[in-house]
C-alpha cells in the first residue's frame, strides 16, 4: 500500500463500519473538505493525464483504485443477490449521495442516453422477439462517473435487445472482471487473494474517449486490434467481446477463470 492511499483506505474502513442513516450526510459530504490534498490530486492527475496516458504512475492508478473499491462499497446497496457471499447490504445513501460524493472530488456524470459498454455495464436485460433488435436502455440505476474522457466507474442499467446483441442469461449473470465486490454477480479483479496491505497495490483500469475513437484498458500491453497477438484458452473475438464489456454477453463460455487483464481495444466512435 502507498502511504498516499491511507486517507481513501480509511474511508474505506469507515464505511464499512457505518451503521447510521445515511453515509453521505454522515460521512461523505464533509470528506472532500477534511481531506484537500485528495481533491487538488484527483485535479493535479486528470491535467497531466488525460492527454498523456503515459504519465500516470503505478501509485496515481493504485490511488485511483483505492476510490474505486470505495464507490464499490457505495454501489452494493443498489445491487440484489449473494454473490460476495454474505447479507451486507453497503452503506445507507441514495444515488444522489454518491453522485454528489464523486462531484465534490472533481468527477462528473456524462450526458449520455444511449447504451455503449463504454459507458454502461448491464444490470439486468429484456429479451426482444426479434434477433437483430438494437440495445436499448431502460432505466440507468447509477450513472457513469467521469474524469475528464477517462471512465471512473460506468453506470449500471437495464436494456432491452435481441438476441444477436445481449443474450439475458449471460449478460446478466457471467463473471464482471475489473471489478472488487458486487452482491448481483459473480466478479473478478487482480485485488482477490491479496495480503490486507498487497492487495491495495492494485492498478485502476483506465477507458478514455477521444474525438473518434473509445480505447479500452489503455494500460494493457497487448493491443486486440493487432490480429497476431496471442491469447490463450480463448478466441481473439470473445476476448475483445469481454474487454469491452468487462464481461460476456453473448458468448457461453466458462468464464470463472479468465485473465483479460494485459489487453487493449480501440474502435471508432
Amino acid at each position: 500500500m502507498y502511504s498516499t492511499q491511507l486517507p481513501v483506505v480509511n474511508l474505506y474502513h469507515a464505511l464499512l463500519r457505518y451503521d447510521g442513516h445515511d453515509a453521505y450526510t454522515d460521512i461523505l459530504e464533509s470528506w472532500p473538505d477534511d481531506n484537500p490534498d485528495e481533491l487538488c490530486w484527483v485535479t493535479e492527475f486528470e491535467r497531466r493525464t488525460n492527454d498523456n496516458w503515459s504519465a500516470a504512475t503505478d501509485e496515481d492508478l493504485c490511488r485511483l483504485y483505492a476510490l474505486f473499491r470505495v464507490t464499490s462499497i457505495l454501489l452494493l446497496r443498489f445491487q440484489s443477490g449473494r454473490a460476495d457471499g454474505t447479507d451486507y447490504p453497503g452503506p445507507i445513501t441514495e444515488v444522489k449521495g454518491v453522485q454528489l460524493f464523486l462531484e465534490q472530488l472533481g468527477f462528473h456524470v456524462p450526458d449520455v442516453r444511449e447504451y455503449h459498454p463504454f459507458y454502461y455495464e448491464i444490470l439486468s436485460a429484456k429479451q426482444t422477439e426479434r434477433s437483430g433488435e438494437p440495445v436499448e436502455l431502460i432505466n440507468v440505476q447509477w450513472p457513469c462517473f467521469m474524469l475528464g474522457d477517462m471512465v471512473f466507474c460506468r453506470g449500471g442499467v437495464s436494456v432491452s435487445a435481441g438476441r444477436m446483441h445481449i443474450i439475458k442469461e449471460i449478460a446478466e449473470s457471467s463473471t464482471l472482471y475489473w471489478t472488487y465486490r458486487r452482491k448481483d454477480r459473480p466478479y473478478n479483479d487482480q485485488s482477490h487473494g491479496g495480503g490486507q496491505n498487497s492487495q491495495w497495490r492494485t492498478a485502476h483500469r483506465r477507458d478514455y474517449r477521444t474525438k473518434g475513437r473509445y480505447h479500452f484498458n489503455v494500460d494493457g500491453h497487448h493491443s486486440l486490434n493487432d490480429s497476431t497477438v496471442s491469447i490463450s484458452d480463448m478466441s481473439r473475438s470473445s476476448m475483445i467481446e469481454l474487454v469491452r464489456n468487462r464481461s460476456m454477453v453473448t458468448t457461453q463460455i466458462d468464464d470463472s477463470d479468465l485473465y483479460p487483464y494485459p489487453y487493449s481495444y480501440a474502435e471508432d466512435v
